[in-house]
Formats: C-alpha cells, sequence, structure tokens
C-alpha cells in the first residue's frame, strides 16, 4: 500500500460505475475530510501513471475534499483481470444501478464463459439473464432507471423495468407508465395490473393511462360485466343473483340520508345527482322489463302493492310472502270484501274466522285468493 498523489491517477474507461450522484459523493467527501480514507482504493500502473481498477468514487470523494494524496493497493492486474475486480468490487454495492450491472456483466461475457461468469459473480445463470434483459429496454427507459429520484413511492425501479420490457416497440406507451409509476406511486403489483388492464382492454388504454387505478379496475369491473352478460346465462345461479340485488337494494336505501347533501360541495352534489339520475334509468328500464315478463307468463297479472302486516315492508300481492319475514301477504283482514262481524268472504260467503283472517298460512283460502282486494293501497314503489 502506498500514498499516492491524486494528480498520478487516471480513471479507467471500463469501470462498472458510469453514474456518480453528487450528493452522495458531498457526503463522502464530508466523511473523508473528518475521518480520512478508511479503505485505500486498488490501482495497477499504466502508462507511468496509476489506473483506478476499485474506488473511483473515493477518488472522486477526496479530489472533492480537496486533499493531495490517497491511500492505494497497486497491483500488477491484466485488463481481463481489471475488469473482473472492478466488477466484483461494485456488484454487491447497493448504489451501483441495474443498468450500470448488466453492462458490467455483458463487458464479462465478451472475454469469460457464462458458467464462469456466474461462478466469479456468485449468482445463478437466471440472474445474469435478469440483469441482461435489461439492455432490451430503450435507452430513455434505461435512464429513468439510472436517475435516482428517492426510493419507496413516487421512484421507479429495477422491477418496474422489468415489466415495461413487455411494450417494447411502444416507447409512447412506457415513457407515459413510468411518468404515472412516479406521479402516483405505484407499486410493482399495481403497475402490472395496469398493464394487465391495457392487454385486456386495449381500446381503454388512454383512460387507464389519465385515470386513478382504483378507477381503472371499476371500469375493467364494469367491462368484464358488460362481457359476462353476453354469455348464456346459467339457471342455478338466478336464486344468488337475486339474493344479491336484494342485499344491494337494501343497503343502497341505508345510504340515502338527506343529511349528506349539507356536507357535500356543488361539484360532489352534481357527482352524486348524475350517478343516481343514471342508476334511476337503469332501474327504471329493468323495472319495465321484469313487469313486462310477468303480464306475459301471468295473463291474471295486476301490479297491486300492498303493506306487510307484520314488519311493513312494501311489497306486490304477487310476491305470496313477504321477502323480509315471509309472512302471508294477503290477510282478509286487509282486504275490502272480507266482513269482520260475521267473519266471513263477501265474495264466496265461506267462513274465514278471525284467527285465520289475522294470521293466514300457506293453507289458507287467501294465499293465493284472486278476489282479494286490499282495503288501502300502498305507496307504489317503482
Amino acid at each position: 500500500m502506498q500514498l499516492l498523489d491524486l494528480d498520478c491517477i487516471v480513471a479507467t474507461t471500463g469501470q462498472p460505475r458510469k453514474t456518480f450522484y453528487e450528493d452522495s459523493l458531498k457526503e463522502l467527501a464530508q466523511s473523508i475530510s473528518e475521518r480520512g480514507v478508511l479503505e485505500p482504493i486498488v490501482v495497477r500502473p499504466n502508462n507511468g501513471k496509476y489506473e483506478i481498477v476499485m474506488g473511483e468514487r473515493r477518488y472522486r470523494a477526496c479530489i472533492l475534499a480537496g486533499l493531495k494524496q490517497i491511500p492505494a493497493i497497486v497491483k500488477e492486474l491484466s485488463d481481463e483481470d481489471a475488469k473482473t475486480d472492478a466488477l466484483l468490487e461494485n456488484f454487491q454495492r447497493e448504489d451501483l444501478n441495474p443498468i450500470e450491472k448488466a453492462k458490467a456483466i455483458r463487458d464479462l461475457l465478451s472475454f469469460m464463459s457464462w458458467e464462469k461468469c456466474c461462478r466469479t459473480l456468485g449468482v445463478s445463470e437466471s440472474t445474469v439473464r435478469r440483469f441482461l434483459e435489461l439492455l432490451d429496454l430503450p435507452e430513455s427507459i434505461q435512464k429513468e432507471l439510472i436517475a435516482r429520484d428517492g426510493s419507496g413511492d413516487g421512484s421507479f425501479t429495477e422491477g418496474h423495468a422489468r415489466i415495461l420490457r413487455g411494450l417494447n416497440g411502444d416507447l409512447g406507451i412506457q415513457i407515459r407508465i413510468v411518468q404515472k409509476i412516479k406521479a402516483e406511486g405505484l407499486s410493482i403489483d399495481e403497475t402490472n395490473k395496469l398493464l394487465q388492464a391495457i392487454s385486456d382492454v386495449p381500446e381503454k388504454k388512454e383512460a387507464f393511462l389519465r385515470v386513478p387505478l382504483n378507477v381503472t379496475e371499476e371500469i375493467l369491473r364494469h367491462t368484464r360485466k358488460q362481457a359476462e352478460r353476453k354469455k348464456p346465462f346459467k339457471a342455478k345461479t338466478a336464486d344468488l343473483h337475486l339474493n344479491s340485488m336484494e342485499r344491494a337494494a337494501t343497503m343502497m336505501n341505508d345510504l340515502l340520508d338527506e343529511r349528506l347533501v349539507d356536507y357535500l360541495s356543488a361539484v360532489q352534489m352534481n357527482h352524486l345527482l348524475s350517478t343516481l339520475t343514471g342508476l334511476a334509468t337503469s332501474l327504471d328500464k329493468y323495472g319495465q322489463m321484469v313487469r313486462i315478463a310477468l303480464q306475459k307468463s301471468d295473463h291474471g297479472f295486476k301490479e297491486v302493492y300492498v303493506h306487510c302486516p307484520l314488519c311493513g315492508r312494501i311489497e306486490l300481492i304477487g310476491s305470496l310472502k313477504c321477502g323480509v319475514c315471509w309472512s302471508v301477504l294477503r290477510r282478509c283482514l286487509d282486504c275490502g270484501k272480507y266482513d269482520q262481524m260475521y267473519q266471513r268472504c263477501g265474495v264466496t260467503e265461506e267462513y274465514v274466522y278471525l284467527s285465520e283472517a289475522e294470521t293466514p298460512k300457506e293453507d289458507s283460502k287467501s294465499y293465493k285468493c284472486a278476489d282479494y282486494r286490499p282495503k288501502f293501497e300502498a305507496r307504489k314503489v317503482a
């Protein structure tokens, strides 16, 4: 080991590290000013000078710190050995960016077999291939990966870059996705979802690139639902579908709180009204379809709404039982043709005792009575 004048030292063109971040160099220069160079650099004689094999970052920091000399280990190395040592020294360092590692590996493979390269670096062949795959990316995307914008949310990482290889040939889209990753802090998994959405529904690509990921997922859900409706409906799922609709309707009714508008801005209320209007239109259209289907299937269908005597839910009498508490809906007690004093039906003249008129069962005469007419018409819910 020797103390060498900085003027006698030159950088090598074969240095794996091509990018030196100014902020980290300043931090290292400050540390060297206070504590000195803790680890000597490695150099080799070359045309009367000393060429850096390992430690160019320390060399640059010493210049920045105003030093005149630096501790160095002088070795006699061939070009191949110098390149190998330089890469090994940098390969395990986190601050050597993936593109620099990939290019250094490519240089090693120019004079070394795959097997020897993997053994020298102490990594698997798949790891080497993963690094080399990054060099398939367009130059502008590689530069985005080299640029250091911090870590965590908002950064474009090696994992993001690998995903974008699938879009090679469409540089414009790749650049916009990189911008979206950095602007919205998309994780690798979220970026995968975005690319999958673009692949599944290419006609919505522009929308996916403009809206947040949660909106993209909502568009996808709606699109898939429309596609699902084009497939033959499975009869065995009808009951499950109906139950889901019932739960959704109950939940929606619970959410309709008139106090909400007092806390919304004008813009939010405009969005809300648009949503409700769209929903009302869809419900009206769907309700009309069900109405027509009932009229076709049951000649005697009449749209008569009644209150459930137990829970108060409004139902069509054709439902026979309440959808909430399952009480029989057609009670003689509520029928305008029932004579409560004489406990008999005014149409058939048959006796219907008060106990049965108040709490009918499925075998009661009122259960499917075609002559049933409620005394008071319930408020229609259409």
